[in-house]
């Protein structure tokens, strides 16, 4: 598979953020894309899953050796080169280590995933994730 140069640089940058970060992973809808259990699609964020508090802030200057807004950044929202992160803290998440067109990623095991996604039912990309999922079993 060749990657599409957005979703390329959406993991340049995540892999600093893997790499500076050992409790930091990946969850949300791109593991189950990398899983091959819903099509690949136009990616809008990641969704970035720690282990431990940690502030955004200490995120954009370990991961990017950049110095953090002097305003505060308000909800789970990291944003670098234009790419959207979103931050969820979870003191039992667990992660599989995967292989990916070059990219050693930590993502989260598919049952992880799928339970914290049925709490989003009500988004439409949620709901067409779970009927790719019903009509893949």
């Amino acid at each position: 598979m060749e990657l599409d140069i957005q979703l390329e640089k959406y993991l340049e940058d995540y892999i600093k953020i893997q790499n500076s970060f050992d409790f930091i992973s990946l969850g949300g809808s791109l593991p189950l894309m990398i899983y091959g259990k819903i099509p690949f699609r136009k990616i809008k964020d990641f969704d970035i899953i720690s282990t431990q508090y940690i502030d955004k802030n200490e995120i954009i200057y370990k991961a990017f050796n950049k110095m953090p807004p002097t305003f505060p950044m308000r909800g789970n929202h990291i944003t670098h080169n234009r790419h959207k992160f979103d931050l969820y803290i979870n003191p039992n998440a667990t992660y599989d280590f995967i292989f990916f067109e070059g990219y050693n990623l930590r993502l989260s095991p598919i049952e992880e995933i799928l339970f914290h996604k049925s709490y989003h039912l009500h988004k439409k990309k949620t709901v067409e994730d779970f009927k790719t999922l019903v009509n893949n079993i």
